[in-house]
């Protein structure tokens, strides 16, 4: 493209677009942001934008379309939720005084990794993720700007490992070097979640030094990215940064990111309305804040019997005194985001609503950590900065109601600075000459509608009606200043000395105001560290008490931990489901230190998965320091959960169903130990009967003899019950269910031995299958029962052109009524019919 023939204006934007191919370019002409070329093409489509033209030069106009400045928030984050970046230019000059070309730059590049949306949804990180491959492993460092959080992570060198990782951390955009792997990039670029980003190391400063706290060089390295392309995309230095956290394996309870989805740990998988997660069954917290650690909690359960049995303490205290509880609660409700308010201050974006929530934090932290100092879990709470030093600097600063744009003034609160109350004073006093000013002109001139005004362009004036022009007189030194169709405005030498002492004192009032609110800032930013301190403490208290409220309005037990793989839980029930089920069926489970799998049988909706799900959570509960839904609960402390739950293809990579569950699988296999828990359920069920058998038969064994681990297996290959006699360690156990007329009775009790069958027709049944295809399926199955061997020689009951569709009761009764018969009360009692057997039906 020849710039050249393009005006100086359109050949600064293209300098830039070049500068930033992979952003849009909103470039700002007077109140809009303008785009142009493909960008306009682009954007009209992405935003439903008109698209227009524009004169660029040599007689020819180019694509624009444009939005207002004052409205761009919600566009910008329209196209960042679509995986877009967006580079803002901004006049740097006033147009007003430049002369030429207005002076114009990019002062940010927004991007899904950086955007800090202030409506974003509380418990909601945005993860910005550096890469850094080494020989055998890989270094992820994930920065969340809303909130400072520097976190690393090393895993192992696969793209498998890897893919799970960032889906399991929501990652919105990833950084890379461009020496990184080919095939890997493609491999994440065709997952299609994440904005790929490329970046060079810079040197790193010396303040940025300090947050690489015993890290090693692979992290110094994804640091030295992360601050290369902050810098870059942000054009200003990040310096809310806290240290940086390694994972640390060892101390947590491992869980894959299918482990998390099987068991709707943060999220629902269900299309129900009323189907919630155990993250949103859980939360009683009061604070954002909470409400972010709580989900941590429950995404990294504690693999530490000491650091567990710490917040087990706290939480018993807190459900045995009340007071305490209450009056915590009642503190809590007035702590905003102060992780979030505390990197919008640093950052440089806050309001001066922003410093108001700061404060009634602070005014309320003190008292709420008097009360958590009272845990004697927690001896650190108190030693913490309660922030009272800076509450009292900065407790009076803000007006009750502050004006939502600074260059307004009103923001500063009276008594906060001399300086200003006396130019707040000055312009007061002006505001008073101007209506005495008018009384006295209306006196002066007989003119009753005489006023006084004011705008921006014209500045103070005396505006007369055109019906009173023949009452002023020469004498009075009115100068004619605008003329309107129904009115005249006019100037005195005594309104242009006023207006200038007045517009001064208002011009200096919102400069000193605009002053004053950067100071506060400043200070602000010097406590950035304490006041992240004390909203960590802050979130780990809410979450203790929200441990506390779920107990104590559910009645739950505080579990136990041993050092042997004995399980004794009396009574254990699904969290969710016992809230929501009335008469709640609960179940022991109960597998003794030499016991490693048992051995599920039992037909569909018998309760299996929910029985294997449900002692998951108790494991998931209990490490995490929660009490637990069970009369008793007395466990060994696992260090990883897998799970093969539900039937599904991968789609994203396409991968069967069968596929899935053998990765799954393998995986479980792979890394599992001892001190896993296990849950598969139905493996095998995507292949062939006999394979499908054979494959489980020999997992079982392998988990027997080589891993241990505590194993709940689901199956409906009731050969394999045969496994219990031959292996000690395996135990056949059963859903029960009560059969009589062919008609089952699910009772969803966990029994010992196993299940005489799987009563699949009777679940069919129930289904509201045609009875010409339930009759077959008795039929066949009588067969196969008999001799296995037989299936293809069984002549068909169907025969061709005989059998018609069977049609529903419903469809039939409809079929058969004479709509022109019907009285209005027969059609109406017929409706009620209908909605019965509708209802029946679906029962």
């Amino acid at each position: 493209m020849d710039k050249k023939k393009y005006t100086p204006m359109m050949q600064h934007y293209l300098q830039l677009k070049e500068e930033n191919p992979d952003s849009f370019l909103f470039y700002r002409l007077g109140d809009f942001y303008e785009m142009f070329f493909e960008d306009a093409k682009l954007a009209s489509q992405e935003l439903d934008l008109v698209l227009t033209g524009r004169a660029a030069g040599n007689n020819e106009k180019v694509p624009m379309c444009g939005i207002p400045y004052h409205a761009a928030k919600s566009y910008i984050q329209r196209l960042i939720k679509k995986g877009y970046k967006v580079a803002i230019c901004e006049q740097l000059s006033d147009p007003a005084t430049s002369k030429g070309l207005v002076e114009r730059g990019i002062i940010k590049i927004i991007t899904p990794g950086t955007f800090m949306d202030e409506n974003q949804e509380a418990s909601r990180l945005n993860y910005l993720a550096v890469l850094h491959p080494s020989a055998f492993n890989i270094t992820i460092l994930l920065a969340e700007l809303s909130t400072g959080e520097l976190r690393a992570l090393q895993i192992e060198r696969s793209i498998v490992a890897l893919q799970k990782t960032l889906l399991e951390n929501e990652v919105k955009e990833i950084i890379i070097e461009a020496s990184f792997d080919k095939k890997w990039r493609q491999a994440l670029e065709e997952m299609d979640q994440f904005v790929i980003s490329t970046q060079t190391r810079i040197d790193l400063e010396q303040e940025d030094e300090a947050l690489l706290v015993n890290q090693d060089q692979h992290i110094k390295i994804a640091l030295q990215l992360l601050m290369g392309y902050l810098k870059k995309t942000q054009k200003q230095h990040i310096d809310h940064f806290l240290p940086i956290t390694l994972d640390q394996k060892k101390t947590i309870l491992q869980m894959d990111y299918e482990t998390k989805l099987h068991l709707e740990l943060l999220e629902s998988r269900s299309s129900s309305n009323k189907a919630i997660s155990l993250y949103s069954f859980m939360n009683h917290t009061q604070s954002a804040m909470g409400s972010r650690k709580l989900k941590d909690w429950i995404s990294h359960p504690l693999y530490d019997q000491k650091r567990i049995e710490q917040r087990q303490d706290a939480v018993e205290q807190l459900i045995d005194d009340f007071l305490l509880r209450e009056n915590m609660k009642e503190h809590l409700t007035f702590i905003y985001d102060m992780e979030r308010l505390a990197s919008r201050i640093a950052y440089g974006n806050a309001s001066p609503r922003d410093v108001l929530q700061l404060v009634s934090s602070l005014e309320h932290a003190a008292p709420l950590m008097d009360y958590a100092s009272k845990l004697n879990a927690y001896p650190e709470f108190k030693t913490i900065d309660r922030g009272q030093a800076l509450y009292e600097q900065i407790k009076n600063a803000i007006q009750e109601e502050p004006s939502l744009n600074l260059k307004e003034g009103g923001v500063i609160q009276q008594g906060y600075s001399q300086k200003l109350d006396l130019l707040r004073e000055k312009a007061e006093h002006g505001q008073s000459f101007i209506l005495e000013l008018e009384n006295r002109e209306r006196e002066r001139t007989g003119i009753k509608s005489l006023k006084v005004g004011y705008n921006r362009v014209f500045g103070y004036y005396i505006e007369v009606r055109n019906t009173n022009l023949d009452n002023i007189r020469p004498e009075f030194g009115y100068i004619p200043k605008q003329t309107l169709a129904n009115s005249t405005r006019y100037a005195t030498q005594e309104l242009k000395e006023q207006e200038e002492s007045i517009l001064h004192a208002k011009q200096s009032m919102i400069e000193l105001e605009q002053k004053l609110f950067d100071d506060l800032l400043k200070r602000i930013k010097q406590d950035l560290f304490m006041i992240h301190a004390l909203s960590s403490a802050i979130a780990t208290l809410d979450v203790l008490l929200s441990l506390a409220i779920l107990a104590s309005q559910e009645g739950y037990v505080r579990p136990t931990f041993h050092s042997n793989q004995a399980i004794h839980v009396v009574e254990g029930k699904h969290p969710i489901l016992a809230k929501r089920i009335k008469n709640y069926i609960s179940n022991d489970w109960q597998m003794p230190e030499q016991e490693t799998i048992q051995l599920i049988t039992g037909p569909n909706m018998g309760g299996k998965s929910t029985y294997m799900r449900q002692n998951a959570l108790l494991v998931i509960m209990a490490q995490m320091g929660s009490f637990v839904p069970a009369k008793k609960a007395d466990l060994p402390l696992f260090d990883r959960i897998f799970t093969r739950i539900g039937a599904s293809d991968d789609l994203l990579t396409g991968k069967s169903t069968f596929m899935v569950e053998m990765i799954e699988a393998n995986y479980a296999l792979q890394y599992g130990t001892k001190h896993s828990l296990i849950l598969f359920d139905e493996i095998g069920r995507g292949t062939a009967t006999y394979d499908g058998m054979a494959i489980s038969q020999a997992i079982m064994e392998y988990i027997d003899s080589a891993l241990q681990a505590k194993t709940l297996f689901s199956t409906h290959y009731h050969e394999l019950t045969d496994l219990a006699q031959s292996h000690g360690s395996i135990k056949n156990v059963h859903v029960d269910v009560k059969e009589k007329n062919n008609e089952v009775e699910f009772r969803y009790r966990i029994l010992e031995g196993k299940a005489d069958k799987s009563f699949g027709i009777n679940v069919a049944r129930l289904a509201h299958l045609p009875s010409i295809v339930l009759e077959r399926a008795s039929q066949l199955l009588k067969g196969y029962e008999s001799n296995p061997t037989i299936q293809e020689h069984q002549p068909s009951l169907f025969i061709m052109d005989e059998v018609k569709p069977e049609k529903s009761k419903l469809i039939e009764m409809i079929h058969d009524l004479d709509v022109d018969q019907l009285s209005p009360r027969e059609a109406l009692e017929c409706l009620y019919e209908l909605k019965a057997l509708q209802e029946e039906m679906e029962e």
